[in-house]
């Protein structure tokens, strides 16, 4: 078996593979980091996504509690789970992934899971993928994603960030929780505006790693939804569907310990569904990636926790 290391190369160990962070090209690979430099070395890193080749494009993850979610794993831990498996199936750096999207049929339970990856084409740039996610024999979620190489294109941008304080001068209190879920001792959020249609949040992992494509997609869904704080009474609000598009090379370099400054907007809510738009920017202003979700919103149960 192989093991791909995704900040390097490819190199014969194991059958094992753990992402650090995609190589695009021309980018420098991903620097090695030090934990005693970073802001929460004491938790033991969680986001070393390892996941077993079981072939023909089968993968399997051991999954624990720290990523649980509301009745589940975060959904945005699954999501980064595919992706990994996705760029271990195209196992090529110049073709990273560019675009996922997941539907999440039942929560996934804690424990072992397997993914399964198909190749559905792989062109001259582009290669399209389709996959799902199961555990305990129930499949829990299914995916399609492409991956591609870079294009010889003008390169413009009409959307900038929003002009927001560093994260250093943002207080760190203040940053209202709505439940107590494990997944969000993983991550400092420290909110900078919040009303009925967006929030602006800078979150940084407690745990250690570079910007890259697994934390991309976990910090544009571990923020509170926008529609918590519009409803007038406790709600809930689940994933149905995300889709994420990366839109910078990853990872960032000297990035660890980074904070990512994450941008909601949400338009509406209609016959019990929300949607959401997140953009995450670097602290240098680039914009590295964007989702759009569709979530379930319902009044909680007598009893809910917050509010």
């Amino acid at each position: 078996m192989k093991t791909r290391s995704y900040n390097i190369n490819i190199f014969q160990s194991s059958n094992q593979v753990r992402h650090a962070g995609s190589l695009r090209r021309g980018t420098a690979p991903a620097e090695q980091t030090n934990p005693e430099h970073l802001p929460f070395a004491a938790v033991r890193n969680p986001g070393d996504l390892l996941l077993d080749d079981l072939g023909d494009g089968a993968w399997g993850h051991d999954a624990d509690r720290r990523w649980w979610g509301f009745n589940g794993l975060f959904g945005g831990y699954l999501v980064s789970l595919a992706a990994v498996a996705c760029e271990a199936t195209v196992a090529d750096p110049a073709r990273p992934l560019r675009g996922i999207t997941m539907q999440f049929l039942r929560p996934a339970p804690e424990g072992r899971i397997r993914i399964e990856v198909t190749i559905e084409q792989a062109g001259r740039s582009v290669s399209f993928l389709s996959g799902r996610m199961s555990a305990g024999g129930k499949l829990c979620a299914h995916f399609l994603a492409t991956a591609a190489t870079d294009q010889d294109g003008q390169e413009f941008t009409n959307r900038t960030m929003p002009d927001v304080p560093a994260f250093a001068e943002t207080p760190a209190e203040g940053m209202p929780r709505i439940f107590a879920l494990p997944v969000f001792e993983l991550f400092e959020e420290r909110e900078i505006h919040r009303d009925g249609s967006s929030v602006l949040v800078w979150v940084r992992p407690r745990f250690e790693t570079l910007i890259d494509l697994p934390l991309l997609l976990m910090v544009c869904d571990v923020v509170p939804p926008v529609a918590i704080g519009r409803v007038s009474d406790p709600h809930l609000a689940g994933t149905i569907t995300l889709t994420a598009h990366l839109r910078a090379p990853l990872p960032v370099p000297h990035s660890a310990g980074e904070p990512v400054l994450v941008e909601l907007h949400t338009a509406s809510s209609s016959g019990g569904h929300v949607d959401e738009t997140a953009f995450a920017w670097s602290p240098d202003g680039r914009l590295l990636a964007e989702s759009h979700q569709i979530r379930f919103l319902r009044r909680a149960r007598e009893g809910f926790i917050g509010h």
